[in-house]
């Protein structure tokens, strides 16, 4: 269930897009457009691109009682940077209580036609459930799933949750979805396929308690959520929290630093909140220590004195040195949960028994929030952390919100994906295009874009020819390194089951778009093919334009429709499809499993003809 490299997406995209913005320093950057009259006779105009860094902040705002304050307006709240007072320059409101999109009641649809609208409202933010099995040891693993299991059965309706467990390496279990069902049978199942192993004996040999290997995890998600919009709140389930406090880095140099800073600007750039939950539960503490002295308890102190450790893994360390100066490695590990979920706006909830009553309690807190963005008045990126300070004009209220962010060079996130390749121009492609990041397996359903599709399996598997092999090359799931003066083996055929996509989009608003911009409205139709393990087997990009067969004022006016074939490789378990307006970059998508269902002979007959 290896989940690829989801950077390789970029493959089945590679149309032209404009120079991609490169996010600094977690600052969202906002691309300003402005058109400059007319040129000479005969040419067109010329447009100018202006980019500004954005720094956004979401702030959830609780009383006395934990319970969120809802109702607050933008004058509310003053945002200071190093001290500093920044302009707020836009202000949103997450209210998780009321749904975000309520779908219209549809007539019941032919087998193996779909529309992208949910069957329940939808509401809050986005949730990822991190299942860490690597840093929770085998006893807290028999006690947690079900706990884990109690919470899924009962999550509130509309809210959409991820579900990712770190085992033999990082694997979505479950895409983003409401359907409890999905959620429960992710956690449940056995056998090949996505699943929850029941225990994971082998921690040590996948990175347990590993700064470096929790920081890949990371990374990767913050890779992912990129480019899907809004906050995502995402519940780290765990004993070990072995990332380092990040607020703590500026005096640090070495390579683990940097890797630091990279991980906590991703992170920004994704509006991801942790919160971290421990599935210990209560813990009677023991401490460490010499024969000559005693543990102060939540001091945090050294026994004999001297200052606290500056990380969990500073501690961890002195606390086994047994017979020397301890620390309380729990009390440390409390601590690291709460730096880390300070240090990213979200909320520690550890020493409790009701493992599900804290992932509630979690989902509660995030879900109703406030998003302010400023520009720097700091225009000066060294990479230096900057802090943050929310103020709230009445008093008596709770606010949680990143404290800080790296001011990184412009040149910081390429650091990351060597230029040129399929990794780099995902991450740059993410910032300017829907399609891209809402192509992923499992991302949520996007419905800005309102369309049907039909899914028809045509004919019966045949065997690859030539053409379509090389065509399958560098897909993530038959990607083969490339060595200098070496001609690569053809891949050995394999089976292919072709499947026919027919498109209708009703939107009025791409015909009034179109005419204002004049210019004419073009679609964009994107199709991935993924196995079981979320590996890119095979996609396809393609233009539609509106059907000259629909008639003015008709049922059907504001269709388009477009029609796609695409590849199946054997293993195929979804097929995801996404429509894109190229005028303004509204896009909708859903995704398929695989097989179809069986449709009777009267509708296919139909569907035929």
């Amino acid at each position: 269930m290896r989940i690829s490299r989801l950077a390789l997406v970029a493959m089945l995209l590679a149309s032209a897009l404009a120079s991609a913005i490169q996010d600094q320093a977690a600052a969202q950057p906002i691309a300003a457009s402005s058109q400059q009259g007319n040129g000479a006779a005969g040419q067109p105009g010329f447009t100018i691109r202006q980019m500004v860094r954005r720094v956004l902040v979401d702030i959830v705002v609780t009383d006395k009682d934990g319970n969120p304050v809802r109702g607050l307006a933008k004058n509310d709240f003053t945002v200071n940077e190093d001290g500093k007072t920044q302009k707020i320059i836009s202000f949103d409101v997450e209210n998780g209580s009321k749904p975000d999109f309520v779908p219209p009641k549809l007539p019941p649809l032919p087998a193996n036609t779909f529309v992208n609208v949910p069957e329940v409202p939808e509401r809050g933010p986005l949730y990822v459930i991190l299942y860490d099995m690597v840093n929770i040891d085998p006893e807290d693993q028999a006690t947690s799933r079900g706990p884990l299991l109690k919470f899924i059965d009962s999550t509130p309706p509309g809210t959409r949750f991820a579900i990712f467990v770190n085992a033999t390496g990082l694997h979505l279990v479950q895409g983003f979805t409401s359907d409890r069902t999905l959620l429960h049978a992710a956690i449940t199942s056995q056998g090949p396929g996505p699943h929850l192993p029941r225990m994971f004996l082998m921690g040590a040999n996948y990175g347990k308690g590993d700064t470096g290997a929790a920081m890949s995890v990371f990374n990767f998600l913050a890779e992912y959520l990129e480019g899907m919009p809004g906050r995502k709140n995402l519940i780290w389930i765990s004993d070990k929290f072995p990332l380092p406090f990040f607020a703590t880095l500026d005096n640090q140099t070495d390579m683990d630093a940097e890797l630091s800073k990279q991980t906590v600007a991703a992170m920004m750039r994704s509006q991801i909140a942790i919160y971290p939950l421990s599935a210990r539960g209560v813990v009677v503490t023991e401490v460490h220590g010499s024969s000559t002295g005693g543990a102060t308890g939540r001091s945090f102190s050294p026994i004999g004195g001297g200052p606290a450790p500056a990380s969990l893994s500073q501690a961890a360390a002195a606390s086994s040195a047994v017979g020397q100066a301890g620390y309380n490695v729990t009390v440390a590990e409390n601590q690291a949960e709460d730096e880390i979920a300070a240090d990213t706006g979200g909320h520690a909830y550890y020493s409790d028994n009701d493992l599900s009553g804290m992932i509630e309690k979690a989902v509660e807190h995030g879900e109703s929030y406030y998003t302010v963005s400023y520009s720097p008045s700091n225009q000066k990126y060294n990479g230096a952390s900057r802090h943050i300070e929310v103020k709230l004009a009445k008093k008596g209220y709770t606010l949680s919100y990143r404290t800080f962010y790296y001011a990184l060079p412009e040149d910081a996130e390429q650091e990351m994906h060597k230029p040129g390749t399929p990794d780099a121009r995902m991450a740059a492609a993410k910032v300017e295009d829907t399609l891209y990041a809402n192509i992923e397996h499992g991302a949520p359903m996007l419905h800005d874009l309102l369309f049907r599709a039909r899914v028809e399996a045509e004919g019966q598997p045949t065997l690859a020819t030539a053409a379509e092999m090389q065509q399958l090359e560098d897909e993530p799931a038959f990607f083969r390194t490339r060595r200098k003066k070496q001609i690569p083996r053809p891949l050995t055929p394999i089976m292919l089951q072709k499947y026919r996509i027919a498109y209708g989009v009703i939107d009025l608003q791409l015909k009034a778009l179109a005419a204002s911009m004049g210019s004419p409205a073009t679609l964009e139709f994107a199709a991935a093919v993924y196995d079981a393990d979320g590996r890119m087997l095979n996609g396809i990009l393609s233009n539609g334009q509106a059907s000259s067969t629909v008639k003015p004022g008709g049922k059907d006016e504001g269709l388009f429709q477009a029609e796609q074939e695409i590849n199946a490789p054997e293993g195929a378990a979804w097929i995801r499809i996404a429509v894109r307006d190229k005028l303004n970059n509204r896009a909708g998508t859903l995704e398929v499993p695989l097989p179809l269902k069986a449709e009777p002979v009267t509708q296919a007959a139909n569907a035929a003809n």
